[in-house]
């Protein structure tokens, strides 16, 4: 974080400083109470209760409220920061500390492919440009204002993803970050059990336009369906499309699979372009091109984004690909499920299975579908028996409900099977698998019992 005068953060917040509250300086903004030290200027929701004791020992701390709090009286009353509405003065404070530095700023939403969007285009820049990003898949909210603070003057590019899990989050993220590109990746049915409808959910993430003051650059797949159907009338920046779709302005030609990753060709300006990149399925290709896109807007060449690409280090349970013992192979893809995450695993594990291979399917359950949970199992169902699934392998109570819908579909009967316990897992395993075999594993319910039984299968 930029050490800011404290004078200047009330007066932003439009709040008259105190002669004894000038010339301060703040090292440390935060909503965390545990992060309270000295120089710390300290946000209090919830009516938390306030550490008065600790914050005696340390200089120049000083509280933002709108409620009193035991013990108040025991501290020098120019550290009480009364304010009429906590949360206003604090997305004050947010527009004021983002507004300090003139950077690009790259918003990331969809409901598959943030995460590997972003990572890929941080990977694109870091070489060249000093990068503050979301780490890893870490994108809830309460993540926001650290990440927001780890912007300071050496930064020159801000990469963020902003997620959506409930109604005025998209709103909330650009309350901090104030985007100036944004890119939506895909769109299907997630997190419908806080927002109650998959239409209000599609307008959720629209909201990335309005956090953008309609202005500057949405980055949009083109093949997408639902992204096709979203209103950017309102919109007055510039509009980049990318697919296969002919009228993309970065086109996907076509790809082609390898053994460890995805060769594609690429169209833009009439200027045909070939990559790789390391991970398989078509997906890969779709979140290579939204990267080169935003790249490209940064003024990145793109051949040198392509170049960078090839060595994108493959993140962590997206389809990660293994070998396991015994001559068989592991597909851990266990980050998260949502319909169309399972769907694309699923294409995917097809096209990489050889037909010597049996191709056996281990699923935990989908996350957040509220009511639509009945409807997407039931396809999922049906995809598991269409993309030539041999053994499926249900855990846990939830994620039986593949198995009906599955068979019915055409999967035999004999070859499904339900567990509740990794080590019932494990030792099933010890006497089913045979040699040559590839297990995809998949779940959506943070399931460490699924990370124990891929360790124990591993070579």
């Amino acid at each position: 974080m930029k050490t800011l005068l404290l004078e200047n953060i009330l007066t932003a917040m439009n709040i008259q400083p105190h002669e004894k509250q000038k010339g301060i300086r703040i090292e440390t903004v935060t909503d965390d109470r545990s992060e309270i030290s000295s120089h710390t200027l300290y946000f209090r929701f919830n009516n938390s209760e306030v550490p008065v004791e600790r914050i005696k020992k340390y200089k120049n701390v000083f509280i933002v409220t709108d409620t009193s709090f035991s013990n108040m009286e025991s501290l020098h009353p120019m550290q009480i920061i009364m304010v009429k509405n906590l949360k206003d003065s604090f997305f004050k404070f947010t527009s004021y500390y983002r507004h300090l530095f003139n950077i690009p700023v790259v918003a990331i939403t969809g409901t598959c492919g943030k995460s590997t969007t972003k990572e890929m285009l941080k990977h694109i820049l870091e070489d060249t440009h000093n990068v503050q990003a979301t780490i890893s898949s870490k994108n809830a909210d309460y993540y926001n204002l650290s990440y927001l603070l780890g912007i300071e003057e050496d930064t020159d590019v801000a990469v963020f993803e902003t997620a959506v899990s409930k109604k005025g989050d998209m709103t909330e993220s650009c309350k901090y970050f104030y985007p100036t590109i944004g890119i939506l990746t895909m769109i299907d049915v997630d997190h419908t059990d806080k927002i109650r409808s998959f239409d209000r959910y599609l307008a959720e993430k629209a909201k990335i336009m309005q956090g953008m003051n309609n202005e500057g650059i949405l980055i949009l797949n083109s093949d997408d369906p639902y992204l096709s159907s979203i209103d950017t009338s309102k919109f007055k920046g510039e509009i980049i499309t990318f697919g296969k779709n002919k009228n993309a302005i970065f086109r996907i030609k076509r790809y082609q699979y390898t053994s460890s990753g995805m060769n594609f060709w690429m169209e833009y300006m009439q200027s045909e372009y070939r990559g790789y990149i390391p991970g398989l399925g078509e997906h890969s290709v779709y979140n290579s091109v939204a990267a080169v896109a935003a790249a490209a807007m940064l003024g990145v060449d793109i051949q040198y984004s392509l170049n960078r690409l090839s060595s994108y280090p493959h993140m962590r349970s997206h389809f990660q690909v293994m070998e396991g013992r015994n001559q068989i192979t592991l597909v851990d893809d266990t980050w998260k499920s949502n319909p169309a995450s399972l769907r694309k695993g699923l294409e995917t594990l097809s096209r990489i299975a050889l037909p010597s291979q049996r191709k056996i399917a281990v699923l935990g359950r989908m996350a957040a579908l509220g009511k639509y949970a009945d409807e997407e199992y039931e396809k999922a169902g049906h995809l598991i028996a269409s993309s030539g699934v041999d053994i499926l392998i249900t855990k846990g109570f939830i994620a039986k409900d593949f198995q009906k819908p599955a068979i019915e579909a055409g999967v035999n009967p004999h070859n499904v099977y339900h567990f509740s316990e990794p080590d019932e897992m494990k030792r099933f395993f010890d006497s089913f698998l045979r040699p040559n075999d590839i297990v995809y594993f998949k779940t959506g319910g943070n399931d460490s019992d699924f990370d124990d039984v891929i360790e124990y299968l591993r070579s």
